[in-house]
């Protein structure tokens, strides 16, 4: 086995390997519910790329609330915190060899130091990069091809537009107990026409509403199937879906797994560690 190759795999809350060559090694990890943890540092440098739920960072390029699409870079040696919230906190991390990363980049790359992208232009490519590390169908060339095309677009990154006023009462609504509400409720209870707040939204967050909306279900059927023995309709029902086939779609489309086979994995978002 090559050097860089055994050099890999220091992340805590693995709950699956995704894909492994010698560069690079990404995961599926996952952090429960509520949880905090401490100042600490990563032997590699790695890129994370929020799934599920979300947590408060706090690290060398300020404090940022992830939630939704978005990217964390943090080179090797680099010291951050973080504050999971009430859902847990999943994620697909890249984890690299610090050779590679420069040979690759070269001297520009603005990856010495602690980076967070969040939504906009970039949340949207970073989500599109957990999708296909999580589709176990995409060939490890192409998702590690993918990952190289986004670090190399860190150096000149696209801001996300102004948050619109309305944007925290929206959030505010998705964070309440119980299932997330249809699309045309949140429009109406926000005083928006709804296809102009679809758009504003989706340029924002990095997501579409109806996107944001089904991820939030999918938050809520997990941790039902970890927390409970309930069976997979009353689970659907619970958690906002229309039957269990539109459920099954929403794993698919979210994290490239079944239900099933996410109650299987464990990811511990309701509090019980990740494998």
């Amino acid at each position: 086995m090559p050097a860089a190759e055994r050099q890999l795999g220091h992340i805590f809350g693995v709950a699956e390997e995704l894909g492994r060559a010698s560069m690079a090694l990404a995961s599926l990890t996952a952090l429960g519910a509520d949880a905090r943890v401490a100042d600490h540092t990563h032997t590699n440098p790695y890129l994370s790329l929020h799934v599920l739920g979300g947590y408060c960072e706090h690290g060398e390029d300020g404090d940022a609330a992830i939630a939704g699409p978005a990217a964390i870079f943090h080179p090797a040696g680099s010291a951050h915190q973080m504050t999971i919230g009430r859902q847990g906190f999943a994620s697909v991390i890249v984890e690299f060899d610090p050779a590679w990363l420069r040979r690759t980049l070269g001297p520009w790359a603005p990856l010495d130091r602690s980076r967070q992208w969040v939504g906009g232009a970039f949340g949207r490519r970073a989500a599109e990069l957990a999708r296909a590390w999580l589709n176990p169908r995409a060939p490890l060339e192409r998702r590690l091809a993918l990952t190289e095309d986004l670090l190399r677009s860190l150096a000149v990154p696209e801001p996300p537009p102004p948050a619109p006023p309305w944007l925290e009462r929206l959030q505010r609504l998705g964070e309440a107990d119980g299932p997330p509400p249809a699309l045309a409720e949140v429009a109406d209870r926000c005083g928006v026409g709804r296809p102009w707040m679809a758009r504003a939204y989706r340029r924002r967050q990095g997501e579409g509403l109806g996107e944001t909306l089904r991820r939030r279900r999918v938050e809520a059927a997990v941790l039902l199937l970890e927390s409970t023995g309930l069976p997979l309709a009353t689970v659907a029902a619970e958690a906002g879906f229309c039957d269990q086939s539109h459920m099954n779609r929403g794993f698919s489309q979210v994290l490239g797994r079944t239900p099933a086979a996410m109650r299987r994995i464990r990811l511990g978002l309701a509090g019980a560690p990740a494998r």
